[in-house]
């Protein structure tokens, strides 16, 4: 083989190599692009955190315990959540329809909010549920991060001690 030759040939396995990289990169960010779309971080968008991290504090198999209840309790409330998503959505979507039925839109409304009302309280039921199960030093542990979580989501501080 002549050095032109084997040089052409390690140009074009260099180039076809490069390109594979470059190619392969552009994919990746695409992929996570989409991913990062469709599929928000929990929280990201308002900047909330999620429910279980009030019990940081816990020892771990206790926070692994409100982890699983969280968990199942957002599992069994998805349905509800979704139809509450879906009535928003039907009532935002038409809101440029004409003829335009305020009683129905706010009716829907009503409804979505019922849903959201039944599914926050079936959470909050499972948490105290789960709280009961906890000595008197955990479950101190459970308020306060629950105290702390409530108050970065925006309502009410905590009392100072």
């Amino acid at each position: 083989m002549t050095p032109t030759r084997a040089l052409t040939i390690a140009l074009i396995v260099s180039g076809a190599l490069n390109l594979f990289l470059v190619g392969g990169i552009a994919g990746a960010a695409f992929v996570r692009h989409r991913v990062k779309a469709e599929y928000p971080v929990v929280g990201a968008m308002t900047g909330r955190s999620p429910l279980w991290t009030a019990g940081r504090d816990l020892t771990v198999e206790h926070r692994q315990g409100l982890r699983q209840v969280v968990r199942q309790a957002n599992q069994a409330n998805r349905d509800a959540a979704r139809q509450a998503r879906s009535e928003r959505r039907a009532v935002w979507q038409g809101l440029a329809d004409e003829p335009f039925d305020a009683a129905t839109a706010s009716r829907r409304l009503a409804a979505a909010r019922d849903l959201d009302r039944q599914t926050r309280g079936r959470l909050d039921e499972a948490i105290v549920a789960f709280a009961a199960t906890l000595p008197p030093e955990e479950r101190a542990a459970l308020a306060e991060g629950l105290v702390r979580l409530q108050a970065t989501r925006g309502s009410e501080r905590p009392p100072r001690r």
